[in-house]
């Protein structure tokens, strides 16, 4: 007796016992008959399906190769070409049929296939595959083939419609203001594995197929974007600084001076990995916001002299009989700047968490350099040790400018080392201080109409008071044109601009004692001349004869050299260059004087 398993399944076991001869002799020849079964049905079904087999769900059992082939061009090729076929991307679809697209079932290969099923391998796996076809579990799927370039055509077409270039992150500053490219990723077909999933079927009906689509990376995407906007908006983010009951605002337009952003490469690991089925750039990039050193530290300079509360020395008034009484000190607030400056990097960066930030700027005490006791302590020992006195004519504007201008330094005490800066120590020039327009030399010109015209007076008159007693001279201008009320080549012009350009007078205190300014003005009785001013005649180039100058040019140089005990602690030039004024004649040859 002989059992034929399926392939997986194991013969069933063929138990010897003790039978009688006559009943073994009938199985044997039952299996021999089936056998022979066997050969003589694949004999006969050697050009032809396996009873039961079917294609794509289609019958073909017993049919040898014409009536096979005509069975599947009708049943399969002609549903097959009118099916409909849709793309779909998310809610966008595109709709064809495959007869249009050109793809065609390949039924030679699929009649091949129908034929050699079960017709070969070993003869349990030749039996098995019988087994399935009669039993109607045998089914041969058919492949697909793209005729003519109709295919391509469609992706191609699908590929035009759907691909979006990606855009690349761009971050930068113009006016003031943050111009900003948001990126964004691309998209582009895989046409390979479209057109792979258009030619697979498991239906010969309507069929809907994904498209297949590739992320594509800019050079800039928003891991190399987002921080560095985050961090450039927060720093536009209006600002307020206070120290104490002070406080002083800043624009995002102003803010943005500070900004510097940086487009740079990523090194590898500084971005995070793209995803592997994704197309990347040839390079990527990074934006990186930081804040100029250079622009912060003059900015926080700046918030220092707007914000500090400047310690005011002990200063000293002359009371009726000449007695010294002392102005107390008073003790102020200063910025700490290098922490502002640190502060600042820092927090500048950060969200601020709402429509304007505000900051506290660290600030310590400032002490005066000359206390009320230091003061008091001094009061008998100051003693006169120079003077000097200008003229200037009647006129009531520049005798305001003037009067307001030394009342500035009346009492004023310059200590050990310190630095006298006529602006810093001057104040504001404005008409609610009682300043007044009158006349001065702006650009080598006389104007009469400048705020405060006749300070350069009150800036010469303490220049010649320092410079005879020998301090150390920092700054000295003279001014554009000889004016002969004061010391030839002596003179010390001043100015500054509404945007703040200056030209100062300064010196330094560079010995052991302090000094004490005083500012003083007398007033003279004008006396009858009895004589009457001549007829006013315009000063220009066109009244007055070439060759005579209503001031004449010249260049002046007055060396000064300063000693102690034999040892020189001094020695400068003062250049003078005056121009000649309405047409005079050049240059005088040059004075030189010493003192």
């Amino acid at each position: 007796m002989a059992v034929i398993a399926r392939s997986g399944q194991r013969a069933g076991a063929v138990v010897v016992r003790a039978f009688p001869w006559r009943f073994l002799v009938v199985p044997l020849a039952m299996s021999a008959l089936a056998l022979g079964s066997a050969a003589a049905a694949e004999l006969a079904y050697s050009s032809r399906a396996l009873p039961g087999l079917t294609v794509a769900g289609v019958a073909v059992g017993s049919l040898e190769a014409p009536a096979l082939r005509e069975r599947l061009e009708s049943e399969i090729a002609a549903p097959w070409a009118a099916a409909g076929v849709t793309l779909r991307d998310g809610d966008r679809e595109w709709t064809t049929t495959n007869g249009a697209l050109g793809i065609v079932p390949d039924v030679d290969a699929a009649v091949a296939a129908a034929l050699a099923y079960g017709k070969s391998g070993s003869a349990l796996d030749r039996a098995g595959a019988w087994i399935d076809a009669l039993r109607g579990d045998a089914n041969v799927s058919f492949a697909m083939r793209a005729r003519g370039d109709a295919l391509a055509g469609f992706v191609a077409s699908v590929a035009r419609d759907a691909n979006r270039a990606p855009v690349s992150g761009e971050l930068a500053l113009a006016g003031g203001d943050l111009r900003i490219t948001p990126p964004q990723l691309g998209r582009e077909i895989d046409g390979g594995v479209t057109v792979a999933r258009l030619l697979s079927a498991t239906t010969l009906g309507d069929r809907e197929v994904a498209l297949s689509v590739r992320a594509v990376y800019p050079p800039l995407d928003a891991s190399g974007f987002d921080d560095a906007y985050a961090a450039a908006a927060a720093a536009l983010t209006p600002l307020v600084v206070r120290v104490e009951d002070r406080g002083w605002s800043e624009s995002s337009s102003a803010l943005a001076s500070l900004v510097v952003i940086d487009r740079i490469v990523a090194r590898p690991g500084e971005l995070p990995a793209l995803p592997a089925e994704a197309i990347a750039p040839a390079a990527r990039y990074r934006y990186v916001v930081s804040l100029s050193g250079a622009r912060l530290d003059s900015w926080v300079s700046a918030l220092g002299a707007v914000l500090d509360h400047p310690a005011k020395n002990a200063k000293f008034r002359v009371r009726e009989g000449d007695v010294l009484a002392v102005v107390p000190s008073e003790s102020g607030v200063r910025v700490d700047q290098t922490k502002l400056r640190a502060l600042l990097g820092v927090e500048l960066l950060r969200p601020a968490g709402g429509a304007t930030r505000e900051v506290a700027a660290p600030a310590g005490v400032d002490a005066p350099a000359l206390t009320t006791e230091k003061a008091l302590a001094l009061v008998p020992q100051l003693s006169r040790t120079s003077t000097f006195t200008t003229q200037y004519p009647p006129s009531d504007v520049r005798h305001a400018n003037i009067s307001t201008g030394s009342s500035q330094f009346d009492g004023v005490v310059i200590m050990p080392g310190e630095t006298f800066s006529f602006w810093d120590l001057l104040g504001p020039v404005t008409p609610d201080r009682g300043y007044r327009y009158a006349g001065a030399i702006i650009n080598g010109r006389s104007d009469e109409n400048v705020i405060g015209g006749g300070l350069c007076q009150v800036s010469t008159t303490i220049f010649n008071a320092i410079s005879r007693q020998g301090y150390e001279i920092v700054e000295r201008h003279a001014h554009g044109y000889y004016i002969d009320r004061y010391p030839l080549g002596l003179d010390a012009t001043v100015f500054i601009s509404s945007g703040g350009s200056q030209q100062t007078m300064s010196w330094r205190n560079d010995t052991p004692y302090p000094v004490l300014i005083r500012g003083i003005r007398t007033r003279s009785e004008p006396a009858p001349s009895g004589l009457s001013p001549a007829a006013a005649i315009a000063a220009d180039a066109a009244n007055t004869a070439e060759g005579v100058a209503s001031v004449a040019g010249r260049d002046v140089w007055r060396t000064r050299t300063v000693t102690e005990n034999g040892k020189v602690l001094h020695q400068d030039s003062f250049a003078s260059h005056y121009v000649p004024v309405w047409g005079g004649p050049v240059a005088a040859p040059a004075t030189a004087a010493n003192h």
